[in-house]
């Protein structure tokens, strides 16, 4: 025995079931959405990693060095955390105390990471590339061949950076350096002296404000451009690098790579 229902009685169900699931969607979207910065898209809610590169302006570097430091960032921003902020900073001794990214933006994730129901992983990732790969290459590229400056005030550059309020997190955070390592702010201390002694130097009045950093955590990752002058090649040393690796513990931060670049 079949039993059936008025015609007047399905209707107005059939109208209220799809009522309910229009609010369902819509609950979900107006829960789940976030808001953007336009420009660096980064959610304006939450907390998530940073990763800061360095790259010091103060030395030329040749092509074939810049290719590979291209490559190494590339390859870095393919694994960048989702929503993860990433700026660069190419500083030099004119412009270390105004440290500001030459160009940021918050990694939007990928289309398997991505929400379909109101973000469109496809434009946002070639967004992505365009307003931050893009310009991070042709930032690298102008540093072929540029004079080299009278000083490379690297301690300065780190304070600078430790201080920029995008580097601030409580969740992962890196800080990639491009770079020769070698500081030279003479009179103050300069490692062309031949003056690779940690203990010493932390000693001195000008590392005081540098050991009062606090770089908790913080995963260093070094690309060790070398100079190949037999001026040079006689600095960059075992113990130059060591010198790095004591600075960095001091303030809470650790060397996790250091690949030289030739």
């Amino acid at each position: 025995m079949s039993t059936s229902f008025p015609t007047s009685r399905i209707a107005p169900l059939a109208i209220l079931g799809v009522l309910i699931l229009l609010a369902a969607v819509a609950a979900t979207t107006l829960l789940s959405e976030r808001s953007y910065d336009p420009r660096t898209l980064c959610p304006s809610d939450g907390d998530y990693g940073r990763t800061a590169i360095l790259i010091d302006a103060t030395d030329s570097l040749g092509a074939s060095q810049v290719k590979v430091i291209v490559e190494e960032i590339n390859d870095l921003i393919q694994h960048l955390g989702l929503y993860e902020w990433v700026g660069l900073f190419i500083l030099n001794e004119d412009n270390v105390t105004l440290a500001k990214p030459e160009v940021e933006r918050c990694n939007p994730g990928s289309a398997r990471q991505a929400n379909p129901l109101y973000e469109n992983p496809i434009l946002i990732r070639k967004r992505f590339e365009r307003e931050f790969q893009e310009p991070m290459e042709k930032a690298v590229l102008q540093l072929v061949r540029r004079p080299t400056q009278a000083t490379s005030p690297i301690f300065e550059m780190v304070y600078a950076i430790s201080q920029d309020r995008h580097f601030d997190s409580t969740k992962k955070r890196r800080l990639v350096m491009v770079s020769d390592m070698l500081q030279n702010v003479p009179p103050k201390y300069s490692h062309y002296a031949g003056n690779m002694d940690f203990e010493a130097w932390e000693k001195t009045d000008y590392a005081r404000e540098f050991l009062q950093l606090s770089l908790h955590d913080v995963e260093i990752h070094i690309l060790y451009v070398q100079r190949l002058d037999n001026k040079h090649r006689t600095l960059q040393t075992r113990g130059h690098v060591r010198f790095w690796e004591d600075y960095f513990a001091e303030v809470g931060a650790r060397v996790v790579r250091l690949r030289p670049v030739r």
